[in-house]
């Protein structure tokens, strides 16, 4: 059966939704863009929801064709009803409406991940993960005047794809090396995929027993991914969900491995003719892969589906090292905005200075651009380091840094307050400002966010701009710098590099 929808859009209606890119959104009378989102090729968050800041949202349980032309939106789906749904007049309204009816909030990941900086080692040790340098990347954390927190060993630390035991070469002593690191202050998570690499003993064990996914001919499927070909995990069997489940809590068990990254799962891997125990479309297949997360209370994902509300830690993908607004530091702050219109409250940017995979070796690696990403994730919900800019950088801008990192544990227990309310209402940590200061000619503002309802932040995300203009709503705003702004306004304030601009309501 197919479904469709047709929509109007109001006088100045603008909508935003469903993938976490923005360079398309908001969707607005001009817009001109089709995809079919039936089977989700975006490599980030996904939610088959649609927001509109004059109080309308579009649901659908199902991924779905959208296309916009003439001011109309034309949703099809041959899978579940489509739903328009006139909740109010705000962004707000309408998310709130969604909110209670599609994915109400259900949990949060534990507070270590809001309150201090996380830690990856890939920018540092790539593919070649190891208990020597892990415990020098430790190191070097503590030696810097960073605080502990969470530390993720990012791919490399196994045999090989599907065989999550610990390589002999590269972890001669799994158990002595954590127990070091829990010592040292960190809880570690460890880098995990639902890929098998072919011919391997655990390939043929999954596969005598059905346990992966098949081609439409019957056979294993063997994708293409960013590390070679590797056949998939069929989580849509409980035998081989368990399967997983036991091979990571082994890990646990016997380790103390405290919770993992749980990479790939992209729709992308999936075809919608492949051959499942659940009779699955690829689209279910990642939302099985991102349900399996919630089995540990310390993880992270970077592709899922439809798991808004859930305690996830969402990260956004990879963002290269460079000022670019299509994936560098312009654009973090939509990002993560649109995370949070999503329903994806617990949300991460990229590894500080981008996750390119050699980037802290590059000639081109740029101190100023480094500062200017430690400061635009400093009050975001989380931040990550990866690359230990403090041995890359000069002192100077280190420094610089190192009080965006103190920043972000001053305001450590306001996030935490906003985590708490998040679970209670599902309601973004990070907003727009249209979101919280409606009809005050806010609605395309995405170069500046609210923390909560309290906190406006404007990073510069500009190369050698030391002025950032910035938009104040309504109200009298107290700086950083102890100036103070009635709104609403438009002005530019001094933003050398050593400052990150924000105000505080004065309520």
């Amino acid at each position: 059966m197919n479904y469709n929808l047709r929509v109007k859009m109001l006088p100045g209606e603008l909508w935003r939704g469903l993938y976490n890119t923005t360079t398309e959104q908001p969707f607005g009378e001009f817009t001109v863009y089709s995809e079919d989102f039936r089977h989700n090729h975006t490599t980030n968050q996904f939610n088959p929801l649609l927001v509109s800041n004059r109080g309308r949202y579009i649901w659908c349980e199902k991924g779905f064709k959208l296309s916009i032309a003439g001011g109309e939106l034309s949703c099809g789906c041959d899978k579940a009803p489509i739903e328009l749904v006139g909740a109010g007049k705000t962004m707000k309204d309408a998310f709130l409406a969604a909110v209670k009816a599609h994915f109400p909030p259900d949990g949060h990941p534990p507070m270590l991940f809001f309150d201090r900086p996380q830690y990856n080692t890939w920018i540092e040790l790539n593919y070649d993960q190891n208990e020597d340098d892990l415990i020098s990347y430790a190191q070097s954390i503590l030696d810097a005047g960073m605080p502990a927190g969470i530390l993720m060993v990012d791919d490399g630390w196994s045999e090989y794809y599907g065989d999550w035991s610990f390589s002999p070469a590269k972890f001669p002593h799994p158990k002595e090396t954590i127990a070091k690191v829990h010592e040292m202050g960190f809880k570690i998570m460890f880098w995990v995929c639902p890929f098998v690499s072919p011919d391997s003993p655990n390939f043929r064990y999954l596969n005598r027993h059905d346990m992966l996914v098949k081609n439409s001919k019957g056979q294993p499927a063997i994708r293409e991914w960013w590390n070679g070909y590797s056949a998939v995990i069929d989580l849509s069997n409980p035998e081989a969900e368990e399967w997983f489940y036991r091979e990571l809590k082994r890990l646990v068990d016997e380790y103390g491995v405290d919770g993992f990254k749980l990479d790939a799962g992209d729709g992308e891997f999936y075809e919608d003719d492949d051959i499942t125990f659940g009779n699955v479309d690829a689209n279910e297949q990642t939302e099985l892969y991102t349900k399996f997360g919630l089995r540990y209370e310390c993880n992270e994902y970077r592709a899922c589906f439809k798991c808004a509300g859930k305690a996830l830690v969402q990260r956004q993908r990879d963002k290269s090292h460079s000022w670019s607004n299509a994936n560098g530091i312009g654009q973090l702050i939509p990002s993560g905005l649109l995370q949070g219109i999503l329903g994806y409250a617990y949300t991460c940017p990229d590894m500080i200075g981008g996750g390119d995979i050699g980037m802290a070796k590059k000639k081109q690696f740029d101190p100023e651009l480094t500062v200017r990403y430690t400061q635009c994730s400093a009050l975001f919900p989380m931040m990550q380091f990866s690359a230990a800019i403090w041995r890359l950088l000069p002192k100077q801008y280190w420094n610089d840094c190192f009080a965006a990192v103190q920043l972000h544990l001053k305001y450590a227990s306001y996030i935490q307050s906003l985590v708490e309310h998040a679970d209670k209402t599902g309601e973004p940590i990070m907003r727009y400002m249209d979101y919280e200061f409606p009809n005050e000619g806010m609605e395309t503002v995405e170069d500046q966010f609210m923390l909560g309802d309290r906190l406006l932040v404007a990073p510069v995300i500009q190369k050698g701009e030391v002025k950032r203009e910035i938009s104040f709503p309504k109200g009298k705003w107290i700086g950083d710098d102890g100036s103070v702004v009635e709104g609403p306004c438009r002005i530019a304030v001094d933003a050398p590099l050593s400052r990150l601009p924000y105000y505080e309501l004065k309520k």
